[in-house]
């Protein structure tokens, strides 16, 4: 019954009744078995949802915003009280009881399902393109304008179908773009609160929900950034960089941004400074596509910082951060354990 009612969420076709028994369900210990089993083949196979209603790149966008909720609301507890509290990094487990936590999170769920099945078109519509990666994947993305978008793990872009007459882009996670030059048609992408517009030039803007700010850096050009619905902007000239507080909603005066650090993610390089363990946890995973699952006493204070290039093996990762820290790890698959 529950996978007809997970069936239906996709289809669009769930009932707020029924969205209240699935919520209920998600909220018992026996769903913990589908989703520690079965979660990864239910869009696909046990849902058995046509090619053509369901193709599966919408599946992993679909994936894809879960997971961006399930970073927000787990960057929001671990910034509460309980933050003290032993935490286990199960992205399937945790999945389960972001969405069972209110009925209002999981109709959230089903509308966005609903938008991504809006297809047909609509007189006055604009028809809308969606690309999306998992983690552990990074795509290059050719636009219709000549325009190039390095699309980096566990991001998503939205742009029109006729990209060359509406150069705009909605933009979850983080991107390089490189921007065909049209001084007739500026480019502008949408990161949150953040506008930014250009008309040929490239630049990197990084706005995933685990993190409190929109970073953008301009390698190339002039570009014009400003905060949805206020008077607040900023211009940056190539080498310099910005930010924008997700809460305040002020953009930071433009500063010199580390261009080489800020675009290693695009040349295979993995890169941290100064992150908490749990941020850093929520790099490896979204880096190497794993689910990692952390039990016992983890640092709750200090730092970690490293550079690994050439697309390092998270083995070798996590044997050097041992030097730092004491822990034990084992994986299968796509499962990672460390033991503290």
């Amino acid at each position: 019954m529950n996978k007809g009612l997970l069936k239906k969420l996709l289809q669009s076709n769930l009932s707020k009744e029924e969205a209240e028994m699935l919520s209920a369900w998600l909220q018992d210990d026996s769903s913990d078995d589908f989703f520690s089993k079965e979660f990864d083949q239910m869009f696909l196979e046990d849902i058995d949802v046509e090619a053509e209603e369901y193709p599966e790149w919408k599946s992993e966008e679909l994936k894809l915003k879960v997971l961006q909720q399930i970073r927000s609301l787990d960057s929001l507890h671990r910034k509460g009280e309980n933050a003290a509290k032993r935490r286990t990094l199960d992205v399937n487990r945790f999945f389960k009881y972001a969405v069972a936590a209110t009925v209002s999170l999981l109709l959230g769920f089903y509308f966005y399902t609903s938008q991504l099945q809006s297809d047909a078109p609509a007189a006055g519509k604009v028809q809308w393109v969606s690309k999306a990666n998992p983690s552990g994947k990074k795509t290059i993305i050719h636009l219709s304008d000549g325009s190039k978008v390095y699309l980096n793990a566990e991001s998503s872009i939205r742009y029109p179908e006729n990209f060359k007459s509406d150069r705009s882009i909605i933009l979850e996670g983080e991107a390089f773009f490189e921007v065909a030059e049209d001084t007739l048609h500026p480019f502008r992408v949408e990161a949150g609160a953040l506008l930014t517009t250009a008309l040929g030039t490239s630049f990197n803007i990084r706005t995933f929900p685990e993190e409190d700010k929109v970073f953008l850096a301009l390698v190339s050009g002039k570009v014009k950034t400003e905060v949805s619905g206020t008077g607040n902007e900023a211009y940056l000239l190539p080498g310099q960089g910005t930010s924008l507080d997700k809460n305040s909603q002020e953009i930071q005066l433009p500063y010199q941004a580390n261009l080489d650090q800020v675009l290693f993610w695009k040349e295979g390089v993995l890169h941290f400074e100064q992150v908490s363990f749990l941020d850093l946890i929520t790099r490896l995973e979204r880096w190497y596509g794993v689910d990692v699952t952390v039990k016992g006493d983890y640092p709750k204070s200090g730092t970690f910082s490293g550079t690994f290039k050439n697309n390092e093996n998270l083995t070798n990762v996590l044997q050097t951060i041992q030097f730092a820290e004491e822990f034990s790890f084992e994986s299968e698959g796509k499962q990672v354990l460390i033991q503290f």
